[in-house]
């Protein structure tokens, strides 16, 4: 991949969590480790003002991120 699209995709992901702000998102980072990911750490996204919203998280088991719902 060359890096023109690598800071093409960064921008992407920007203007996603700028959407998500604007649309009243708090959004906010962290790590989760547990049994269900074997006690590696794994990152995911969330809206830190409704614990019952959407987050996005890595799937260590499929090896790429996907929307959870809690």
């Amino acid at each position: 991949m060359s890096e023109i699209h690598t800071i093409e995709l960064w921008k992407r992901l920007v203007d996603a969590l700028n959407d998500l702000d604007a649309a009243g998102q708090s959004v906010s980072f962290g790590d989760r480790r547990g049994p269900d990911t074997d006690w590696w750490t794994a990152p995911y996204a969330h809206d830190a003002t409704r614990p019952d919203s959407p987050r996005a998280a890595w799937d260590r088991k499929r090896r790429r991120w996907a929307v959870e719902y809690r």
